[in-house]
């Protein structure tokens, strides 16, 4: 009985994922680039760099994930530079959201790392801002991200650029792992 559960959310945790990347995409068929000093979308060039960084990163995350978001979430994952080098980065991906006001495009964050020599130099806050700034140009109402909740860095970063704890939340950054959700409330 366990296995057919477990392969049950397995299956409903796909087809879920399959539909939320559907529905993002579709939103981003009218998305508008905002010029940014230093900061733009990645390509084939600068993929090899944010793969470096992630790996050195998170121990535990699988690269083909983000190599496939990158194909279909290219306008809004984000790369930061010092000296034409790939030092950082910043995917999103969006979803509707329906509320009182009606149909509403939130984003939420994926995956953000800055390389470890880059770190506390106000490149991963630049990078934030960037792309949120871009998020709100196109309408998006609201951002979300899961951190964990011993990463104090992140946290602090996250709290510089707006986002506010709403709750705690288990195995969303891991197995029996304690994680905050935060929110940026743009509009």
């Amino acid at each position: 009985m366990t296995e057919i559960c477990e392969e049950f959310c397995l299956y409903s945790r796909s087809l879920k994922t399959m539909l939320r990347n559907t529905a993002g995409v579709f939103l981003l068929t009218r998305w508008k680039q905002v010029e940014k000093e230093n900061v733009g979308t990645v390509d084939e060039t600068t993929l090899p760099e944010v793969l470096r960084i992630q790996a050195e990163g998170f121990e535990n995350q699988r690269q083909g994930d983000l190599i496939k978001h990158s194909k279909k979430f290219r306008e809004i994952f984000y790369t930061i530079k010092s000296r034409d080098s790939v030092i950082g980065y910043c995917t999103y991906y969006l979803k509707p959201s329906f509320s009182l006001r009606g149909f509403e495009k939130e984003s939420v964050i994926y995956s953000v790392a800055i390389d470890r020599k880059f770190r506390n130099k106000g490149f991963g806050r630049k990078l934030m801002e960037e792309s949120i700034l871009e998020m709100k140009h196109n309408g998006v109402q609201s951002i979300f991200l899961y951190v964990n909740v011993n990463n104090t860095p992140a946290m602090k970063l996250y709290k510089k650029t707006g986002f506010l704890i709403i709750k705690e939340v288990k195995n969303i950054c891991g197995q029996k792992e304690r994680c905050y959700k935060m929110k940026l409330k743009l509009y």
